[in-house]
């Protein structure tokens, strides 16, 4: 216990190993975010339509729903840095590719969706094969810390790369930045060589159909049975859904509830953007005083409040200063709790899942929460044409409280709490 209490971020630092698979994540992270501003001005150049800037966003997703979880089971038993490296050279081939293509003029639709369809592919083994080595190259007792690193470095840099994308397209171009994107993926790459990620020499490579089904089944069965991944899947499923409302009528919740412009959308993004980078450097040290319940709990309160209190409030909103004054409290209170939420999700998913079949659970977790958002968005879709914003926002709340209680009553992951 005393030890415990001396870990720090200095700490994560001399964890040399993790470490470096930090600043490969982070520079796939810059290079990402950048990309997907000069991809999407590629896509919508070339094509002038934006059914086909739709078309390429769905593809993107597809296979993180349906291959993520097949992945996964597929990493198990395989060398996971091999597989890392090996799907950053892939991406890099990719986008080199689409930059070549659209640099020369003979970049064509199609080719940007084949394109999107096997990036997406690869990153759909990239991230089990990611979160198995995890346990690897930095020890249990810093989890907290090492993740809410990572996650801290994460927003930082993705928020620096969406910024710095507009002046890059405009030096370079939108093909540069792509290049610019390639080559973060060959630095990754390099990076990864030289992890020592303690991973025993795998006995063969040879695929065998029979042992892979029987892998994937073993994994689902072992999401079925397992207590500790069904609480995590269900409050993972939950947290992610829960915002989906959110971004879905940011715009109209500003406009008819705030009754403001640009500059309030601007405002509550900024706010939640602060929160969370809050949320995700202190939860160490919330850990330490709150149990994962408490902090779920917490949470589905805080979240509760955002969407019914802000609609209450509506008729107080003609005081300006008031309006600005519940929009920060409650827009960083939200960032926060959604960032502390997520730092506990992912050093819990870690913790508390049996490293046998770590890459199976990420996958079927990852692909699980990605397909809650677009469904749930159709269904907030077609819920708007009945009722009004407010309304939608307060059901939200409401669905909020009962995952409040459905916590409550439910044995946590870490014990009664």
């Amino acid at each position: 216990m005393e030890q415990n209490k001396k870990i720090g971020y200095k700490d994560i630092f001399k964890q040399k190993e993790y470490m470096k698979m930090m600043v490969a994540a982070l520079i796939n992270r810059f290079g990402d975010s950048i990309d997907a501003i000069a991809f999407t001005w590629i896509v919508y150049e070339l094509t002038g339509s934006a059914v086909w800037s739709a078309v390429i966003f769905g593809v993107n997703k597809v296979p993180s729903v349906f291959v993520t979880p097949l992945a996964g089971a597929w990493v198990e038993g395989r060398n996971k840095k091999a597989i890392m490296i090996i799907t950053d050279l892939i991406r890099a081939f990719c986008v080199a590719f689409v930059a070549s293509g659209y640099l020369l003029g003979f970049l064509q639709p199609w080719m940007l969706l084949v394109m999107t369809c096997i990036i997406s592919t690869v990153e759909a083994f990239r991230g089990p094969a990611g979160s198995a080595l995890t346990p690897r190259v930095l020890q249990a007792e810093y989890y907290e810390y090492g993740m809410s690193l990572m996650s801290t470095f994460s927003s930082v840099t993705e928020l620096a790369g969406t910024m710095a994308a507009g002046g890059i397209i405009a030096v370079i171009g939108a093909a540069g930045a792509i290049y610019l994107d390639m080559a973060t993926f060959l630095l990754s790459a390099l990076i990864i060589c030289f992890v020592n990620t303690r991973e025993e020499r795998s006995r063969s490579q040879i695929f065998d159909g029979k042992a892979y089904i029987t892998n994937l089944k073993e994994g689902f069965s072992y999401v079925r049975k397992s207590h500790e991944v069904c609480y995590l899947m269900v409050v993972v499923l939950f947290m992610n859904g829960i915002l989906v409302p959110l971004n879905s009528l940011e715009a109209p919740m500003v406009d008819e509830i705030l009754h403001g412009g640009a500059e309030m959308l601007s405002l509550l993004s900024a706010a939640l953007t602060v929160g969370m980078l809050f949320g995700s450097v202190t939860y160490p040290v919330v850990k330490k005083h709150m149990s994962g319940k408490k902090i779920m709990v917490t949470a589905c309160v805080v979240v509760a409040v955002f969407y019914i209190g802000i609609p209450l409030c509506e008729p107080f909103f003609v005081n300006r200063l008031f309006r600005y004054g519940v929009v920060i409290a409650n827009s960083l209170a939200l960032g926060y709790v959604v960032a502390a939420t997520g730092a506990f999700l992912s050093v819990a998913s870690v913790k508390y899942v049996n490293q046998e079949y770590l890459a199976r659970t990420s996958g079927i977790m990852s692909a699980a929460s990605i397909a809650a958002m677009p469904v749930l968005s159709f269904i907030i879709s077609g819920l708007v044409s009945f009722v009004t914003t407010a309304q939608c926002f307060i059901f939200a709340g409401v669905c909020a409280l009962l995952e409040c209680i459905w916590i409550l009553k439910n044995k946590g992951i870490e014990g009664n709490m």
